[in-house]
């Protein structure tokens, strides 16, 4: 929602491609949807809150694209809950 993954969401939705931002923080997140809006991205991104550290947070987030998409194609997590920045991008 901010920083590298919120760049990241910015290019993905500027190539036409339709994406799902989280994060922990609803707040923040939908800051984060604000300023993608104020750059005419809104329309091609959406926001859920989710906590990766609960597991049933994480499995609602799962039905919630399951039932808005049917499947997600590219996955980019990126956190800095480590020492280490992580960010892994899947494609299918």
């Amino acid at each position: 929602n901010k920083g590298i993954g919120l760049e990241i969401v910015r290019q993905l939705a500027s190539a036409g491609i339709k994406v799902l931002l989280t994060a922990r923080n609803e707040k923040k997140g939908l800051q984060a949807l604000e300023t993608l809006k104020d750059s005419g991205l809104s329309h091609l991104v959406l926001f859920h809150q989710v906590d990766v550290a609960d597991a049933t947070n994480v499995a609602s987030l799962a039905d919630f694209v399951k039932s808005k998409f049917g499947k997600l194609d590219i996955l980019v997590t990126c956190t800095f809950d480590t020492p280490l920045l992580l960010c892994f991008v899947c494609f299918k």
